[in-house]
């Protein structure tokens, strides 16, 4: 009996490793890179793939992909009606069918998320600092010498509104009106101690659509945590417990394994070393609800000469002023960091050249006009530089760059899951302003990228190149 289970066992081995030959073989024959590779992973790829998908969004240049079981729906972008539905997580009234897994009453909404971001639960507190961050439509502001015009239209489509369903002059943050649309992770948007600069594992994101009488609107935000890691390992844990979610089926076992994990980044002193001990990043919001044209601004906590930190608007990432497209400032910045940005390892300075460069706001007018150049125009000189650089500004990557309508998340209605762009799910290639032909398919990049960290050891995690994207 003993001989005969040795006997299987060594069939098996054989007929593994004859599969395994067939599987290297079948791979390198779609691939000529591949072909030259001795030993290589599929499921990690080589140095040179690797690097491709952290530093390209190319979807033409990103390597074979032969094998990979991350489910995008359930651990990269979340938009299932079962989530972002969930009668307890994404309400705060009512009574709730099912029940069984542990729940937080709210803990997916607005309401719920700002106590985490100001570090308090008091509803004075959070309705004084609540107000504070919507007023800053209200009137006209200068932020690194970009002058942003007034869109006093927030307080009649958000404030009082949102106020007079709270009975009074507080914010209630159980009424606030705003619509789950997903829940994203950004483990592609990971930075390592080995480059000199602070371990995350990325970020995850909560989006969101402004309501008007419990209707969609055109104005989305988005609530960007970062994702704190000590070392290689913290990464790795988040890397897995996100990859965890992908043999869940929806339904309250799966609502309750990723409570568990956005409560760990949501909570209130997520973060004790930060301000308000919160892992908030930065708010975003994108819309054209309150004025035209469509406008992208951003936010990030600031600290008060007393009490709690509060969300102030700052300038848009990599993202220079609106008046200097076409300029000489864009062609001479880009010409100049070429090699840095087509690695998509730079950072768009709040000056360059001895004036504000980084702008405080992004409009994008309609039909998208961005695509970003110079003055002359980097077509001839830098073609895939300028692609890079416009790609990551906010309003190049939610217009013209991408070919998308300036969303990359559609608003939906109550019981609707949001469509995605054709950046993010796929979709024909198109000429960009040089008229190159690219091709976007932004999840694939993310689920490979994904694939190929589940596989990494530390030392090859802490050798990966460093990338800048935002968006």
């Amino acid at each position: 009996m003993r001989q005969r289970s040795l006997l299987v066992l060594c069939l098996t081995l054989l007929l593994a490793l004859f599969a395994g030959s067939l599987y290297v073989t079948s791979a390198a024959s779609r691939s000529p890179h591949l072909a030259k590779v001795t030993g290589f992973d599929p499921e990690i790829g080589t140095p040179e793939q690797q690097a491709l998908v952290r530093t390209s969004r190319d979807s033409s240049q990103l390597p074979l992909q032969t094998s990979c079981t991350v489910k995008t729906k359930k651990e990269l972008f979340i938009t299932d009606v079962s989530v972002v539905d969930d009668c307890i997580r994404t309400t705060w009234t009512g009574v709730c069918a099912g029940g069984g897994s542990p729940a937080t009453r709210g803990a997916w909404t607005v309401g719920g998320l700002l106590p985490g971001i100001f570090g308090t639960n008091d509803p004075a507190t959070l309705s004084q600092l609540t107000l504070r961050w919507l007023n800053q439509w209200t009137a006209a502001r200068t932020v690194n010498g970009d002058v942003i015009p007034a869109r006093p239209n927030m307080t009649t489509l958000v404030i009082n509104p949102w106020l007079a369903a709270s009975g009074g002059s507080q914010l209630d943050m159980t009424k606030a009106p705003f619509r789950l649309l997903a829940i994203v992770s950004r483990l592609d948007l990971r930075q390592n101690a080995a480059h000199g600069g602070v371990e995350t594992a990325g970020e995850a994101r909560f989006v969101f659509n402004v309501l008007s009488n419990n209707q969609p609107t055109q104005f989305n935000v988005i609530f960007e945590y970062g994702l704190p890691a000590a070392d290689c390992n913290g990464v790795l844990d988040w890397a897995q417990s996100f990859h965890s979610l992908g043999s869940l089926a929806f339904g309250n076992n799966y609502n309750a394994a990723l409570e568990t994990i956005t409560d760990s980044f949501t909570a209130i002193n997520a973060v004790p070393t930060n301000l308000n001990g919160s892992a908030i990043d930065q708010v975003r919001t994108n819309e054209i609800a309150l004025a035209s044209p469509w406008e992208l601004r951003e936010f990030h906590l600031k600290a008060q000469t007393s009490g709690p930190a509060a969300l102030l608007q700052v300038t848009v990432a990599q993202t220079p002023a609106r008046s200097l497209q076409g300029s000489t400032a864009i062609f001479d910045f880009v010409t100049a960091n070429a090699t840095a940005i087509k690695a998509n390892n730079y950072t768009v300075p709040l000056s360059f050249e001895g004036n504000p460069f980084r702008g405080g706001a992004a409009p994008n007018a309609f039909p998208p006009d961005l695509g970003w150049d110079g003055s002359p125009s980097l077509c001839a000189t830098n073609a895939d530089a300028r692609e890079v650089f416009s790609l990551n500004t906010c309003n190049g990557c939610h217009g013209k760059e991408a070919n998308i309508i300036f969303k990359q998340v559609e608003p939906r209605s109550a019981g609707v899951e949001a469509t995605l762009s054709t950046f993010l799910k796929g979709g024909p290639a198109f000429n960009d302003l040089c008229s190159v032909q690219r091709t976007f398919n932004d999840l694939n990049r993310r689920r490979v990228d994904l694939c190929q960290l589940l596989s990494k050891t530390c030392s090859q995690v802490d050798a990966e190149p460093q990338v800048t994207f935002v968006h």
